[in-house]
């Protein structure tokens, strides 16, 4: 009897996820010993992210025509300006993204290069870049570090079912054919369990179980993962699914899939098997009962033989490993991971989670750890500090938190930084106490802030985050809450901000009337629809609440670094940003260092500004500005969750492509900075700015070439083109040499 299970593509790159670990433990606990795991994730991303690969797509790209088609065209309507970025982004950095990748992924491994601020910041963009031309090649999908979407909607069975065969835009279909398909048919199993964490996983986990049950009819598929829990249920109304897969786990995965493996291997019946769905031997869709779950105390600590550690994206191995399972609190009217992660909260005792720390910090050398939790527990606040020191770790971790007054002492934050916490984030919401109790969130917006400035003073990086557009919150209290970040982000390193929507296990979709919601809005040809637009009787239309967002993350731009320039890399890479704050030895030398940017200046007047090499130019029929804009405008009154903001499509994409002006065409030119990585959209009149730049005139000289009224926006653009490092200024020494 032989078990694969696999993560199949789309998640972050950066480290492991926990599900096959703690899978395929559990198996091997209970007498399976052939067990495989396989991260297809870190492997498509490996295999996309090659030279040769990426050298395919800009080829494939080119011979497509569609730029040279755009350039042609007499105006482009909103669809068509994002194909065009897409495209002039691939014609201008695709070469560069050729040339690089390989050294980027190796920059992103390496211990030392990784903490290079520039070397990251120039790795991660040609990384960005790769991908960018993935998505190019499959137009119109869209395939990043953060997601994957296509033209076939996960709400819908069908579009799930299409996307999975749609050779196009899947690129995940070549990938499989190449890579994967051949690894697994060489291991033969009998049963393979495919985990699916996130939307962006759906479709591409579809296409590897059409593509096995193509190859090996009587292979057992099981699916399973948290999205299961919110679509497993409506799945089952649709038989056709299971021409693809055999079984579906619903919520906790450990004894189902024993089980399930058990009756692989006798040939057993399948009815007794509880939190499943499946397919019976007369062709009848089962759901089976629920049970409760196993103690988390008779689980073993997670196994990570058999991934290929040395292949993520990052210099030090993060472990991920759960110490609870649910969520204390449970009340948030809002929240359903408790809902779908397994019934009820449990902790693991505190001397099984020191076993499980100093075992895998000793068998992988891996003092840097991450809890995926809902909630750091209050017993676990005040107990687990001492017993990591007293179990001498060394270890330095994170995970989330409450916001919890009586527990976040001064003396406890130190304790927790003394044990080696270096970012804990909370869930603050709202400073409306009002809206908090609506949202049972159980915590007070001023003592709430209290404990940010108690941990945030020990030291501790902060994350925090905020909801906007709850049922009900006035425009008032969606500022308050606003002004209050403001006034104390010298306490906080990040927040989080969304706008809220709303999610059919909710508390507040189940009970409309006592959130004054006066119509939720269905879309009938969306059989797996799991959020819902809706109207509330009170408080700030959709449309607000998406302009209040908006001043959030301006705010948020102009008063947290780590928004500020190219930093954004730290926060859309979790992991990434918790080594830095590692490496410098705390928040405060980590802002003033490598996030600082105090390197930037402009040129002084006796100064000899020369256009920086490595520069790249594409001339472009319309402005890349004025596309940008168009498109941010475009998505500025749109309130969908992320995962649908991803990729419009459908209805939504339909009426921007009626909405939106058609933007006629405008000279432009866009230049890569190929030693940053940064690509800047300029006037044909400043790229000739730039390109006067030959280092032999001083600034003076350079102003006093043009009329006295142009003389001051010359130098103004010339300082920015400075500070944005397109030019640099030369030295009297190098001045002469090349006057000479």
């Amino acid at each position: 009897m032989r078990t694969l299970l696999v993560f199949p593509p789309q998640g972050h790159f950066t480290q492991p996820y926990l599900a096959l670990p703690s899978l395929a433990a559990y198996l091997r606990q209970r007498g399976f010993d052939d067990v495989h795991v396989m991260d297809a994730n870190i492997e498509a991303y490996d295999h996309f992210l090659s030279r040769g690969r990426l050298a395919r797509s800009l080829e494939r790209v080119r011979a497509s025509g569609r730029l040279k088609r755009f350039e042609a065209a007499g105006e482009l309507c909103y669809s068509e300006m994002v194909d065009y970025r897409s495209l002039t982004q691939t014609e201008l950095c695709g070469e560069w993204a050729v040339e690089g990748i390989e050294g980027a992924k190796a920059a992103m491994r390496d211990p030392e290069r990784f903490y290079d601020y520039d070397t990251y910041i120039r790795s991660a963009r040609c990384i960005e870049q790769g991908l960018a031309l993935i998505s190019a090649e499959h137009h119109p999908s869209v395939y990043s570090a953060h997601g994957f979407s296509m033209r076939h909607s996960i709400q819908r069975t069908d579009d799930i079912v299409a996307g999975a065969a749609d050779a196009e835009g899947n690129p995940f279909l070549e990938f499989f054919r190449e890579v994967t398909l051949p690894r697994i048919q060489a291991l033969d199993p009998d049963l393979v369990g495919i985990s699916v964490t996130f939307t962006s996983q759906a479709i591409p986990a579809f296409s590897l179980a059409a593509m096995l049950k193509a190859w090996k009819p009587e292979l057992h598929i099981t699916v399973g993962g948290g999205l299961f829990a919110y679509v497993g249920a409506k799945l089952a109304r649709r038989p056709e699914v299971f021409d693809l897969i055999d079984s579906m786990v619903l919520l906790e995965g450990e004894r189902p899939l024993a089980m399930i493996a058990e009756a692989v291997a006798d040939g057993g019946d399948f009815a007794p098997i509880p939190n499943i769905i499946y397919r019976d031997r007369g062709g009848e869709v089962r759901i089976n009962p629920e049970i409760e779950p196993l103690v988390i105390d008779s689980l073993p600590t997670p196994e990570f033989e058999g991934l290929p550690l040395e292949r993520y994206l990052s210099p030090e191995f993060i472990v991920p490993l759960a110490i609870t399972r649910g969520c204390y609190w449970g009340k948030c009217v809002f929240c359903t991971l408790h809902k779908v992660i397994g019934p009820g909260y449990r902790g693991r005792s505190l001397e099984r989670t020191i076993e499980d720390i100093a075992h895998l910090k000793e068998r992988w050398n891996a003092p840097r750890f991450y809890f995926p939790i809902e909630d750091l527990p209050p017993d676990m606040v005040r107990r687990l500090p001492d017993a990591l020191i007293e179990a001498d770790l060394g270890i330095d971790w994170w995970c989330d938190a409450k916001l919890e007054p009586k527990v976040f002492t001064r003396a406890t934050c130190a304790r927790l930084a003394e044990a080696g916490c270096r970012r804990l984030a909370f869930g603050y919401e709202s400073a409306s106490a009002r809206v908090l109790d609506l949202m049972c969130k159980g915590s007070a917006p001023d003592s709430g802030m209290e404990v940010i400035h108690r941990v945030h003073d020990a030291g501790i990086s902060v994350t925090l985050y905020v909801m906007v557009g709850f049922p009900t919150e006035t425009e008032a209290e969606a500022r308050l809450t606003l002004d209050t970040l403001v006034a104390n982000s010298t306490h906080f390193e990040e927040a989080s901000v969304r706008v809220f929507y709303l999610d059919e296990l909710s508390e507040v979709y189940q009970r409309p009337a006592d959130f004054d919601i006066a119509e939720v809005y269905p879309d009938q040809d969306s059989d797996l629809q799991v959020y819902y637009d809706f109207r509330a009787g009170s408080g700030m239309s959709r449309a607000q609440a998406r302009r209040v967002y908006l001043e959030f993350v301006r705010a948020m731009k102009s008063h947290l670094p780590v928004f500020q320039d190219r930093n954004l890399l730290y926060h859309e890479l979790k992991s990434h940003y918790f080594l830095y704050l590692i490496r410098a030895g705390g928040v405060k030398p980590l802002l003033e260092g490598a996030f600082a940017q105090n390197g930037r200046r402009g040129l002084e007047a006796h100064e000899c500004p020369r256009m920086a090499p490595g520069l790249r130019f594409l001339a472009t029929r319309f402005d890349r500005s004025a596309v940008d804009r168009a498109i941010e405008g475009a998505h500025d009154g749109l309130c969908l969750p992320r995962y649908q903001f991803d990729l419009i499509s459908g209805s939504v994409l339909e009426h921007l492509d009626e909405s939106v002006s058609a933007l006629a065409p405008a000279p432009a030119c866009a230049v890569l900075d190929t030693e940053s990585g940064d690509v800047t959209c300029l006037s044909p009149d400043a790229e000739r700015l730039i390109r006067a730049c030959d280092g032999r005139r001083t600034l003076e000289e350079l102003l006093a070439a043009h009329p006295p009224g142009e003389r001051e926006m010359v130098r103004e653009f010339l300082e920015d083109a400075a500070r944005a490092e397109l030019v640099c200024a030369v030295m009297e020494t190098a001045r002469a040499g090349a006057t000479t």
